[in-house]
């Protein structure tokens, strides 16, 4: 299993994990195609340009907080159900 399927398996544990980091949410951000920007002094925006979908997410500690990480899970599993469609 490949580093980023693990790092995938971890972010869809129940319950929401706790110490998910901004880098993993980039790595995975990454890899479902959507663009990382920094968004301010403290924050980080993660944006799905074919959706339109922007995700603000502000950096307080070295973990992002479990009500954004269901945000993120919900556009990667709008993500992914776009792409299934694709093929």
């Amino acid at each position: 299993m490949s580093s980023l399927e693990k790092l995938k398996q971890k972010f869809n544990e129940k319950p929401i994990p706790n110490d998910i980091t901004f880098d993993e949410v980039e790595r995975l951000a990454n890899a479902y195609g959507c663009k990382v920007l920094a968004g301010g002094k403290h924050s980080k925006k993660i944006v799905d340009v074919p959706s339109g979908t922007v995700i603000p997410i502000p950096m307080h500690g070295k973990h992002v907080q479990e009500a954004y990480i269901k945000e993120l899970k919900d556009l990667f599993a709008e993500i992914e159900n776009r792409r299934k469609e694709d093929e």
